[in-house]
This record gives C-alpha cells, sequence and structure tokens, in this order.
C-alpha cells in the first residue's frame, strides 16, 4: 500500500536529501499603511504570477488589498536584492468607482516582441466587466488593454492564465464565459482556451460545456508536441486535456467519480505531464503523472490540507530533476510549505512558512538561471521596518543553475 506521508500533522521527511536548497528567504515584504477600508498599499499586496524576462530580470503582478484605495494592483520588477520598482499600477476611476484596465492581475508572460503580457481577473469599465488582458513594456510605458472581457460573454470572462508560445502567439484560459447552460457553471460559462497575438487580435479557440469536456480550467502549458495541455474541471466533471494552437480540441482523460484536479498540470524533462488531483472526502491529494495520449498513474497520496481549487500550486520541474511546488496550507504553523517530490512520488525537501517569512502560497514557483527558485505569497510576511506584510516575494537557493 502507498505511503501515506502526513505533512498535515508536520511529521515530514528530512529537509534537503540532496543537501542543496537551504531556506525560504524573503526578498520583499508589501507593506499597507492605515486600516480597512482605506489602507494603502503604494507597491500593491498578494503578489501573484512571477516570470524571468530576457533581460534577466523578474517581473510579476500583485493583485492589489483593497479596492476602496484606488490601488486595483501592480505590475512590477524585482531585483535579487529586494529592489521592487513599481511599472503600472491598476487605476480606480473616482468618477465612476470601477477599475477601467482591470483589477487584480494574476498571470504574466513575455511575449515574442519582448513586451510582457498579462491578464487582470477582474475589473473593466462597467459593472458587468470582468477582467482585461494588456501589454506594457519592461520600462513600465505603454500600457495598453488589448482585451476586455464580460460576465455572459460567449468569448469567456475572469481570465486566469497567459502564456507565451512557440508560434509568437499568447494562449490561455478564462474560469468562466463562453458555453451558457443555466445547469451548469451557475450559469455563468464554464471558460473558455483562448489565442492572443502580439498585434492584439483576440480569438477564443474553444469554450467548455460544463459535463463532456469539463469546466473551469485552471490554465494550459505548451508540451514538446507543441499542443496545449491543461486540467479542468470540479466534482464529478475532472478532465485533463489537449488543444491545439489552432484549436482542435480533445479530452485525453476522465477523473473518476468525485475526482478533480486541483492545479494546472506540466511537463517534465522526461515528456510526461504531473499535476494533482483530489477525492471529495479523502484526507489526502493524490499526485499523478499522465502521457500526451492521457495514460494516467497514481504515484503517490500526499496527506495535505484539503486544498480545493486553490490551495496547491502548478509543479515545477527545476534543475535538481525533482518537481517543486507550494501550497497554502500545512506545515508545523499552518501557513503552507514549499515541497519538492521525486517524479517517483518520493518528497524530498520540505521547507514551511512561518507567518513571519509569509503564508498562503498558492502560486507556485519559477527558476531563474542562476538556479534560484523564486516565489509569492498572498498573506503575512515582514515588511523592510519589521510591520505586517501582506504578501512577499521570496527565493530558495542552492540549486544547480540552468
Amino acid at each position: 500500500m502507498k505511503t501515506i506521508l502526513n505533512l498535515l500533522l508536520g511529521v515530514f521527511l528530512a529537509t534537503a536529501v540532496n543537501g542543496q536548497p537551504s531556506s525560504i528567504h524573503e526578498v520583499f515584504g508589501f507593506p499597507c499603511s492605515g486600516s480597512a477600508p482605506g489602507s494603502v498599499c503604494p507597491e500593491g499586496a498578494a503578489p501573484d504570477g512571477l516570470i524571468q524576462a530576457s533581460d534577466g530580470n523578474i517581473y510579476g503582478v500583485s493583485e492589489g488589498q483593497n479596492v476602496y484605495a484606488g490601488n486595483g494592483g501592480t505590475i512590477f520588477k524585482i531585483t535579487a536584492s529586494g529592489q521592487l520598482t513599481v511599472l503600472y499600477t491598476f487605476p480606480r476611476n473616482t468618477t465612476t468607482g470601477w477599475y477601467d484596465n482591470g483589477r487584480s492581475p494574476v498571470s504574466i508572460a513575455e511575449g515574442s516582441d519582448g513586451l510582457l503580457y498579462g491578464a487582470a481577473s477582474i475589473g473593466g469599465t462597467t459593472s458587468s466587466s470582468s477582467g482585461t488582458l494588456w501589454r506594457i513594456h519592461k520600462d513600465g510605458t505603454g500600457f495598453q488593454v488589448l482585451q476586455r472581457f464580460s460576465t455572459n460573454s460567449t468569448t469567456g470572462s475572469f481570465p486566469n492564465n497567459i502564456v507565451a508560445a512557440s508560434d509568437g502567439n499568447l494562449y490561455g484560459t478564462t474560469g468562466y464565459g463562453g458555453s451558457f447552460s443555466a445547469t451548469v457553471c451557475q450559469g455563468l460559462g464554464c471558460g473558455v482556451v483562448f489565442r492572443l497575438t502580439t498585434s492584439g487580435v483576440y480569438n477564443p479557440l474553444h469554450a467548455f460545456n460544463g459535463i463532456a469536456d469539463s469546466q473551469y480550467p485552471t490554465g494550459i502549458i505548451q508540451a514538446s508536441d507543441g499542443n496545449f495541455y491543461g486540467a479542468a474541471g470540479y466534482i464529478g466533471y475532472g478532465r485533463l486535456f489537449r488543444i491545439t494552437p489552432s484549436g482542435a480540441f480533445a479530452t485525453i482523460y476522465n477523473f473518476p467519480a468525485n475526482t478533480y484536479p486541483l492545479a494546472p498540470v506540466t511537463q517534465a524533462s522526461n515528456g510526461l505531464l504531473y499535476g494533482f488531483s483530489h477525492v471529495v472526502s479523502a484526507p489526502a491529494i493524490e499526485f499523478f503523472s499522465s502521457t500526451l495520449s492521457g495514460s494516467v498513474q497514481n504515484i503517490q497520496q500526499i496527506a495535505l490540507p484539503l486544498y480545493k481549487q486553490y490551495g496547491v500550486g502548478k509543479l515545477l520541474q527545476a534543475t535538481d530533476g525533482n518537481l517543486w511546488t507550494s501550497t497554502a496550507e500545512g506545515g508545523p504553523s499552518n501557513w503552507g510549505t514549499v515541497f519538492s517530490i521525486s517524479p517517483g512520488g518520493t518528497i524530498l525537501d520540505t521547507l514551511d512558512f512561518t507567518g513571519a517569512n509569509g503564508g498562503f502560497a498558492a502560486g507556485g514557483l519559477i527558476q531563474s538561471m542562476d538556479g534560484t527558485l523564486w516565489g509569492t505569497t498572498t498573506e503575512r510576511g515582514t515588511t523592510s521596518t519589521g510591520a505586517l506584510a501582506y504578501g512577499v516575494i521570496y527565493t530558495i537557493s542552492g540549486l544547480p543553475p540552468k
């Protein structure tokens, strides 16, 4: 019988089996002053997606802390020493109260033209607005909204992911919109996969119907065959899917009843897709692999808190060959963990959040060229003045460079 790894109770395998990773190092804590609803967060708060761009710098987005303070999130650049520069702040229209250019950015990518592209998950010019796609130069100039979403739109709504592809275009998913039925997806549509060109042309490629091909896609990756793969669904409708750049869609795997995926999949160097799923009422999550044709193997059960749809990040295969991710909960203080797991299912490293160094780290990690792992937490941490932070950017050193 598979070994149950009781992370929930803080019983971990020895940290840093390979002797490389060190500890979680907070690089920047996002400060806010004042109390809600008038708190002011000049750099934003609740940081989310990060990338290392072609110029070697780290770029990211923050979702913002409080809508009444006029800060709907930020786009920023940060150096290895922790020097953060805000490139753009999503402003509130003081006349209408709306966030015309979007609010709460959650994803960022570098286009083939060297510009930064991203998704703001909500906001827009009216009460029915539901997010935007945007681009900006790396120096913070030239911000432009390329696509506006609205609720009950067949082109999608509430974007949650954007990635740069090998054909020079950008692809991504929305959590809602597309195909509508009163009996599924709360009547809001079940999500779409889209393509965005660098000239700003938006095209929805596939709309999920909520049943046969599932609902609520969590994001996509481009695999070695040039196609895109992703996970979607909730209780009873969990699926792995493939979609070509031209929009040909196929479900490659149906999860068993009452089982659903927890996070986007990733592809490892062995060609397999890896991810996590959860069986409703089970005290564990399942670490699984899949071929590109949908042959799935459940590798290991991990007794973590019940993360639902937001509590464990997308896996990253780092230069040590292992798969790394971060979690929203777990660890001795229950503020979350970073852990690595071998492709065979053995947990090798566990590093814990304490609240003082951040908490609620469900955004996953990236690895920079020097081998450093970078991630974010959406809560807690400590500012440079010792005050409570509203999320942090953190690093983990000690892995081999790329």
